[in-house]
């Protein structure tokens, strides 16, 4: 489920912000021959079976967008203009891309997980040296990051039909983000994602919409546990 690439120059946060653009932009590619009856049946060999369909890209491209911002703006209200604001704002962002992505495009690439891993640890170390009890903190996010990991990790190699290795990559990015809440916020952010997935799925069952061997896109439900769980953090922490 996801696809290698090299960084761009810039160090970490310029490759992040490098591959959310490429993976926005359409690729340039020079004129092929007419679609036939014959390719279009090749191409429909080649998609992914047992899966719901993307959205198209500009209604992707939109959805970014009003998702960053959307996202960016909930992070500001949780954190004020604290020393943690731009390690989570990064978070609204790059979350937002790979939501995205991986709702249209079954992926979450490895041009955009890996360097959030360096970029999130410099946020939050930074913010460690300059917030009050920040060492702790870190300690907590350094410690969500390993517990994520391993857990994914054991479920894609116990049972690798049902979890792609992006979402083992992606759960540990947001292991580090939810552990500087604290291990609660940890274990209540994975939970939601789970259960959203979970309720998704059968409203579409429920829906007629997909079956029992339909493949949802995890990542977006990790993504909208984790926004939920800092959010509640803030009113009951």
């Amino acid at each position: 489920m996801t696809a290698g690439g090299g960084a761009p120059p810039g160090g970490p946060r310029a490759a992040a912000v490098g591959a959310i653009a490429a993976e926005v932009a359409p690729a340039s590619t020079p004129p092929g021959p007419p679609r036939t009856a014959a390719t279009g049946a090749i191409a429909a060999d080649a998609a992914p079976a047992n899966t719901l369909p993307g959205p198209p890209r500009t209604a992707a491209t939109a959805a970014m967008v009003a998702s960053a911002v959307l996202a960016f703006g909930m992070m500001i209200v949780r954190f004020g203009l604290s020393p943690v604001l731009p390690a989570y704002g990064y978070l609204a962002v790059a979350g937002a891309a790979l939501a995205v992505i991986d709702a249209r495009q079954r992926r979450l690439p490895d041009r955009l997980t890996l360097p959030s891993y360096p970029v999130a640890l410099a946020l939050l170390g930074l913010a460690a040296l300059v917030q009050p009890g920040g060492g702790a903190q870190f300690r907590g996010a350094l410690a969500g990051l390993g517990i994520a990991l391993a857990l994914f990790l054991a479920q894609a190699v116990i049972y690798p039909a049902g979890l792609g290795w992006g979402d083992v990559k992606l759960a540990g990015i947001l292991g580090l983000y939810l552990g500087w809440l604290g291990l609660g916020v940890l274990a209540a952010g994975l939970f939601l994602g789970y259960l959203l997935a979970a309720g998704a799925g059968l409203g579409l069952i429920a829906a007629g919409r997909a079956s029992r061997k339909t493949q949802l896109p995890f990542g977006p439900f990790l993504l909208a546990g984790t926004l939920a769980a800092i959010m509640l953090s803030g009113l009951v922490g």
